[in-house]
């Protein structure tokens, strides 16, 4: 048989498990926000968007690195399954850029942490493996305010590798962020 017989076999063989990979590329999660406030939006665009996401009792600040901070609180039972307890809300605006790169969301509610995992996964398909997940805590866990209990993360597609989603555990509560890097750090 030819190379070129062999090379086409192996390359037909080698088909069904590229249509795999490319379909689980294809099915990776969007990330784009949270609610309907989209990375990249100006405050104003923001601002718009709170009171249709069901947000209330907003309010602003200017950090002292100049930051702007957008808070405010969504309650009840949302029709996407999250938490029926109330979660407070921040959405980051870095210093400089009139565009969002961060959006926190603080569950007071540690016994929520299964229903809100199953949310994100639902949403963005399995977390990264366990052994990234530890990396990550190791990495991230030094500049944090208290010890965290637990760590899982979520990547973008190949389109956005620089956007996430970590769920951190700690002691009293949750708290998911949805960040872009490339706008934290100002690369877009």
């Amino acid at each position: 048989m030819s190379q070129a017989t062999q090379l086409r076999g192996w390359i037909g063989a080698l088909a069904p498990a590229l249509l795999l990979v490319a379909g689980a590329a294809l099915a990776a999660p969007t990330i784009t926000g949270y609610g309907s406030a989209e990375f990249g939006m100006s405050p104003d665009e923001v601002r718009e968007r709170l009171a249709a996401d069901g947000v209330t009792d907003v309010s602003e600040e200017q950090t002292a690195d100049g930051d702007l901070l957008i808070d405010g609180r969504l309650g009840g039972a949302p029709a996407d399954g999250a938490p029926a307890v109330e979660t407070d809300l921040r959405y980051v605006f870095p210093a400089g850029s009139e565009q969002l790169a961060l959006v926190v969301a603080f569950h007071p509610e540690v016994a929520d942490q299964a229903a809100v995992k199953e949310r994100l996964t639902a949403e963005f398909g399995q977390p990264w493996e366990e052994e990234m997940a530890e990396w990550w805590l190791e990495q991230l866990a030094e500049g944090m305010p208290a010890t965290p209990l637990g760590f899982s993360a979520w990547g973008g597609d190949e389109q956005q590798r620089h956007r996430f989603v970590r769920l951190w555990t700690f002691e009293e509560y949750l708290t998911v962020e949805y960040l872009d890097t490339g706008l934290l750090s100002g690369r877009q």
